[in-house]
């Protein structure tokens, strides 16, 4: 008979993302995992398995909540590119109130280069974000909120690489208001 776990997986979940994104993959050790989740090595690999399936986990569960903020912002919103305004807002207040640069971001630069799950995760991130904004940018043209003239492809990618944007401007100078600023700049960008 399988036994109970005598903690909630998602809470300790939550947890390692949480030191992932404060330290980066490399620099966390198992012993930092044991530390900060409040189990032992044991547990960790039975629920979780070894410190990079982990990795994945967090990361998953990381893109998906962000993913789904948007995508939510999307559907609640009446029109297409008031929605693109409050999902462009929602990305700078979130680089500012984060206070640290986006998991997804960080493990861009650190791990996507040399891992191809770490990889196909953010890729994937990143092919669901473009194709929601693109989709929006076809609404707006045909309510006549963006010009038809406008490649809402090359638009959407242009947003979300703009997001990266963000995080950079704040890691570097810690200024919220250039952030907003970019935002503003952003949204006047698109509409013309």
């Amino acid at each position: 008979m399988a036994r109970n776990k005598a903690f909630e997986p998602e809470e300790r979940l939550e947890k390692a993302k949480c030191l992932f994104w404060q330290k980066g993959y490399n620099a966390t050790s198992m012993q930092d995992l044991v530390d900060t989740m409040g189990l032992n090595r044991g547990s960790i690999y039975d629920t979780y398995g070894d410190k990079h399936s982990l990795f994945l986990q967090c990361l998953l569960s990381y893109t998906e909540g962000m993913f789904e903020d948007y995508r939510k912002v999307a559907v609640e919103t009446k029109s297409p590119m008031k929605a693109i305004e409050k999902i462009i807002r929602k990305a700078a207040v979130r680089t500012i109130e984060e206070e640290r640069t986006c998991l997804g971001v960080k493990s861009t630069f650190e791990l996507a280069s040399v891992d191809e799950e770490v990889h196909a995760i953010l890729k994937q991130n990143t092919t669901n974000l473009t194709a929601l904004l693109k989709d929006l940018l076809k609404k707006a043209q045909k309510a006549e909120e963006v010009s038809s003239k406008r490649d809402p492809a090359m638009l959407a990618n242009f947003i979300v690489s703009n997001f990266t944007g963000f995080w950079q401007a704040y890691l570097v100078y810690g200024d919220g208001e250039l952030v907003q600023q970019q935002a503003d700049f952003l949204i006047k960008s698109i509409k013309k």
